[in-house]
């Protein structure tokens, strides 16, 4: 019985291996090269379950070919990990779209309508795009955003801050940023009467965001993801049927590009509420990180003190002081280089494209139609030859404005935190002041510790989650107290955007 049963094995192993075999036989000659897994069919699989996203590392560490091929069964995934294809692969960017995707997260993350499927099929990605890009850029609309935002989180941080007296106190430091991300975005967008003001919605919004991979695949089986976002359609349905007074642009656009596009009310709610997962679950993350990097280094902290406190911050205990916003996005320097390097370490998914019709890249690689192709950033922001020998390195100065000879320009092209050309984040204006604020705002007021003493060098991270930074596996507890120098009111002089940040990302 053992006998037959280890030939049984034996022969699955072999037939397996013969299939990938069999099916590698039918690329053409200019695809990209495969690079094979140590168990067929299914490795690749196997291996971004184990690994997640870093699972590319490995992938191009095996290989030489700045674009190849993993093989699914009988599909096929194109992996670029080269920064000269970007600009390629951006000319092409009618036969290599993100788009289908849009309409995959409608269906599966929005639980659109058949109907509300197929127009999503249609211009209306386009059309949206075009309108957010509109509300987002640098002008009256954004300003609008910018100046409810800050008010809110003068809200969180006094509340954190334990209204402005000097006794300490203690908080998780992920669920912290979560929550001053989810409410200072929703008053931006939604107003004051936004549809996160119950912490039962937010909770569940949090909660649904660990199902979203699952959603996607069809695999929750119990519906206990379901169940959570539908607390938040809810949420957004009861806010779209009295839209109030203070909606934003961004919001009424967003609302009235989907009703002349033929969506239904109960659709559109739907569609807005999917709306805030690019921007709620990446900003979390990237705020988290942003201030555990800067935080956890205090000799690197006491510079950004510095910095804020010659360029940006005004005014006296006594008579209260303000922040000028405008001054942190164009004086600030470091501040900023310490959020873009850890966007650039720590930047894990990448960005998506299907193939829509048979495409020759760089007149040498062959995609072929309704297969995918990817560029996993973290490949890309850590190749010696982009970022030199200190690519695998956290370098809170590597995009400070290069001073005299002191050190090489970091450069722009392959920065794809935000996404590739011509699919940029087009929030990344709006989300880079969000961080920032909270940031500088957190180094000048506020002394932050682990509980336990330990600033943990390398935290396990959660490869579940979709978003563009990981979360860490475990929060951690933090102890906070009030700088007594800088306790007092505080204000925000926020300024008109008339003019963009500098992003490397453009």
């Amino acid at each position: 019985m053992i006998r037959e049963l280890a030939y049984g094995i034996a022969g699955l192993v072999l037939l397996a291996y013969a299939v990938d075999f069999l099916l590698g036989l039918g690329d053409d000659p200019q695809e990209p090269p495969r690079v094979r897994p140590k168990v067929p069919l299914i490795g690749h699989v196997l291996g971004v379950m184990r690994a997640g996203p870093t699972y590319y590392s490995q992938t191009s560490n095996a290989t030489d070919a700045e674009i190849y091929t993993l093989g699914v069964f009988n599909y096929k995934i194109y992996v670029s990990a080269s920064s000269r294809l970007l600009p390629i692969i951006q000319k092409h960017s009618k036969t290599l779209s993100f788009r289908p995707f849009l309409q995959i997260v409608a269906r599966k993350h929005g639980d659109a309508t058949d109907e509300t499927y197929k127009i999503f099929g249609g211009t209306l990605a386009d059309d949206l795009s075009h309108s957010v890009k509109m509300s987002l850029a640098p002008g009256p609309h954004l300003d609008e955003l910018n100046l409810r935002m800050g008010k809110r989180v003068l809200v969180d941080i006094d509340a954190l801050l334990n209204a402005n007296t000097d006794r300490g106190q203690q908080t998780y430091l992920l669920e912290w940023a979560r929550h001053a991300v989810i409410q200072a975005s929703s008053c931006a967008v939604y107003g004051e009467k936004h549809p996160f003001l119950d912490p039962e919605v937010e909770k569940a919004y949090w909660k649904w965001q660990t199902y979203l991979t699952a959603h996607l695949t069809g695999m929750d089986i119990l519906g206990k993801g379901y169940a959570l976002r539908e607390k938040v359609f809810k949420a957004y349905i009861k806010y779209c049927t009295a839209f109030p007074d203070d909606g934003s642009h961004l919001a009424r656009e967003h609302q009235r590009v989907l009703r002349e596009a033929g969506i239904s009310d109960l659709d559109n709610a739907k569609q807005a509420s999917i709306f805030t997962i690019a921007a709620f679950s990446n900003s979390a993350p990237t705020l988290y990180w942003t201030i555990w990097e800067t935080f956890s280094r205090p000799e690197l902290l006491t510079e950004v003190r510095q910095e804020l406190q010659a360029q940006a911050v005004s005014g006296s205990k006594e008579l209260g002081f303000i922040l000028d916003v405008a001054a942190v996005k164009s004086k600030c320097p470091l501040l900023l280089s310490i959020f873009q390097e850890t966007q650039r370490t720590r930047h894990v998914n990448p960005s998506f494209r299907k193939v829509m019709t048979d495409t020759l890249l760089d007149n040498k690689y062959l995609l072929k139609a309704g297969e995918y192709l990817q560029m996993p950033g973290n490949v890309i922001h850590t190749n010696p030859g982009i970022w030199g020998r200190t690519a695998s390195e956290f370098d809170p100065y590597r995009f400070v404005p290069k001073r005299g000879l002191e050190r090489d320009a970091p450069p722009t092209g392959p920065f794809v935190a935000w996404g590739a050309p011509p699919y940029l984040c087009p929030a990344r204006q709006f989300a880079t002041t969000e961080i920032l604020i909270v940031a500088a705002l957190l180094a000048i007021r506020a002394d932050l510790r682990p509980a336990n003493g330990v600033w943990e060098k390398a935290p396990a991270l959660n490869f579940s989650d979709l978003s563009t930074l990981s979360n860490p596996k475990k929060d951690v507890q933090m102890d906070v107290s009030v700088r007594g120098e800088w306790a007092g009111k505080w204000t925000l002089k926020m300024g008109e955007s008339n003019s963009r940040l500098s992003l490397a990302s453009g």
